[in-house]
């Protein structure tokens, strides 16, 4: 399985936003960029539900405005056995504090 270290964290990913199709469970996010060499973070979000949160995000429009090419996502499976849903915000917060995604600033 692909892995991709966003701040300290070893997200799954990252996938193709068009080709995935996410199962509803717990799950911090990450929305990337893929510039031709590396990936940036355009949005940081967390979730109880990643498949049907990101089917219909309302910061989608935002992702497409600051990406040329094409899209991606990474997921930090946290599941409710070992993370609450104050852990997800937290790491949530955290990482949007590192990275100043541009969809995170609206």
């Amino acid at each position: 399985m692909p892995m991709i270290k966003i701040g300290k964290y070893s997200f799954d990913g990252p996938w193709l936003m068009s080709r995935i199709d996410l199962i509803d469970r717990a799950a911090v996010y990450a929305i990337l960029c893929f510039n031709g060499n590396s990936y940036n973070v355009i949005y940081i979000g967390e979730t109880g539900q990643a498949g049907t949160r990101l089917s219909n995000h309302e910061r989608s429009d935002c992702w497409s405005k600051n990406c040329n090419s094409s899209l991606y996502v990474a997921i930090l499976w946290t599941p409710s056995s070992q993370y609450t849903a104050d852990d997800r915000r937290k790491i949530e917060k955290e990482l949007r504090d590192q990275y100043n995604a541009p969809c995170n600033r609206q």
